[in-house]
């Protein structure tokens, strides 16, 4: 009997297809979030805008991107326009100038973009220039779309200066939370290795940012003159921190992201919670809400089970979508290699499975019954 022949054929072909729709899912879900922490329109005695730019780096594949605003500039902040589809043939870019105003129709508020795609990982590329029309000449600042990869719970702000000779330099400091959950934050200048001033603490709700104007203001130490300071942040969950250091000399700014810090010593690790089969063939954390958990070396992962089908933990990568089937009887997908670093086998809920991560890195992981129809990643920083 033909595969298309008889109740059992049509059955298989309707689950191959199921299979080939759910791993297409899947890979749009795996697609890397890219973030803006900093876009504005503001007009006033210092006007700012952001000219953003888009491009697809694949030679073959078009790519469809969602852009979301979430502006926290004034207190409250509700976009005009909170959200609008991009689309991109292969290779193409294209441009937004003040998007804020133009795009989300948001004029004289900042925020952060979000920008979902349809794509594969590294597939979109995004880069602005956030400048000043006043003093002339003009001034700006390039500030690139960030990974989620990027965002860190513990991260060092470099390059950061204070004060000096005639007007000086200042340096402003902001934060971006990617999360659904909120996160509590706290700002510490150095200065020669010893602290400067008083910490700034602070909560900040999900998908939300802040700008701290005059940080050194802010933390008790205004008049402290420096060349070589640096900032240590530190978050309940991953964030995008960023330092804006502006000579007053020259009116010329830098723009300093968040780099990865060292815990200090003595700090406790963590466990996040991934949650297996929420919603149907998904991992879903916690924190971001999406198949990527972000921690730090010595955090453990916990998957816990839900639902009533069958999952599996197992490390590795897929480099197929559908076309198969899984070590169990329910399973889809295909294409995917187990690394043996991490396996829970196939369980059904009431189950929990944990692994502590002893090295950094990024820790691909698929449900080794569904494949490469749910997959996830673990990124582990130093």
């Amino acid at each position: 009997m033909g595969v298309g022949a008889g109740p059992y054929g049509r059955a298989r072909m309707r689950k191959t297809l199921l299979a080939v729709l759910l791993s297409l899912v899947s890979v749009g879900l795996q697609a890397e979030k890219i973030t803006l922490p900093a876009a504005a329109s503001i007009v006033g005695l210092a006007p700012f805008f952001s000219d953003v730019r888009v491009f697809n780096t694949s030679y073959s594949s078009g790519l469809n991107v969602t852009a979301t605003y979430h502006c926290f500039i004034p207190t409250p902040c509700t976009p005009g326009i909170p959200q609008i589809a991009i689309a991109l043939a292969p290779r193409q870019s294209k441009s937004f100038d003040d998007i804020v105003a133009n795009a989300f129709g948001s004029p004289n508020t900042a925020g952060g973009v979000e920008f979902d795609s349809s794509g594969a990982q590294d597939q979109l590329v995004v880069t602005s220039r956030l400048f000043s029309t006043s003093p002339t000449p003009t001034v700006g600042m390039f500030i690139a779309g960030t990974s989620s990869s990027k965002a860190y719970a513990n991260s060092i702000l470099t390059s950061v200066r204070n004060g000096g000779p005639v007007k000086g330099f200042r340096t402003n400091a902001g934060l971006y939370n990617p999360n659904d959950a909120a996160a509590s934050f706290t700002f510490q200048i150095f200065n020669g290795g010893a602290p400067a001033g008083n910490p700034v603490p602070g909560n900040l709700p999900g998908h939300s940012g802040l700008q701290l104007t005059g940080i050194f203001t802010t933390a008790g130490v205004g008049s402290l003159q420096t060349a070589d300071a640096v900032i240590v942040v530190t978050s309940t969950v991953p964030v995008f921190s960023y330092a804006a250091v502006l000579d007053n000399n020259t009116t010329d700014p830098i723009f300093v992201a968040g780099a990865p810090d060292q815990s200090s010593p003595g700090s406790t690790a963590v466990t996040r919670t991934v949650h297996v089969g929420q919603g149907g063939t998904n991992f879903v954390d916690e924190v971001s809400g999406t198949g990527v958990t972000t921690i730090h070396v010595g955090d453990t992962v916990k998957w816990v089970w839900e639902g009533t089908d069958h999952h599996g933990t197992d490390a590795g990568t897929c480099t197929g979508g559908g076309g198969g089937y899984g070590i169990h009887p329910e399973g889809y997908g295909g294409g995917c290699t187990s690394a043996g670093t991490f396996r829970s086998g196939t369980q059904v809920a009431p189950f929990s499975y944990s692994y502590t991560f002893t090295q950094s890195g990024t820790f691909p992981y698929f449900c080794d019954v569904h494949l490469s129809a749910m997959t996830g990643r673990v990124i582990v920083n130093p």
